[in-house]
């Protein structure tokens, strides 16, 4: 049951992190249509394809909470603790003290 819980959180921290660094090549990218010279063309053309990433990423997170609950309901049948596969408790002791999506680097 541990390296399950593991695995889901790892999963989920790598999605946060995935969309995270959309978001920070969203901006890169207006930046350089800012202070680069790039062609608002060319650079609304990058920003719809990162955006449309960025909304698949949006439905992967998504669909991992509905995993939460599906694992949650599995457990409650199985008598296993429900709340060791919660959105906001008791996350792995590998991941305790993690900090949400790397922010606070």
């Amino acid at each position: 049951m541990l390296e399950l819980t593991d695995a889901l959180f790892g999963y989920e921290h790598l999605l946060q992190r995935l969309f995270s660094e959309g978001g920070r090549l969203a901006s890169a990218v207006v930046a350089a249509q800012s202070h680069e010279n790039l062609s608002p063309v060319a650079g609304h053309q990058i920003l719809s394809a990162i955006s449309n990433a960025q909304l698949s990423v949006s439905g992967a997170i998504g669909h991992m909470a509905e995993g939460h609950r599906q694992l949650e309901f599995m457990a409650q049948k199985l008598g296993i603790d429900p709340e060791a596969f919660g959105d906001v408790i008791k996350r792995p002791n590998s991941a305790r003290g993690a900090t949400p999506i790397g922010l606070a680097a």
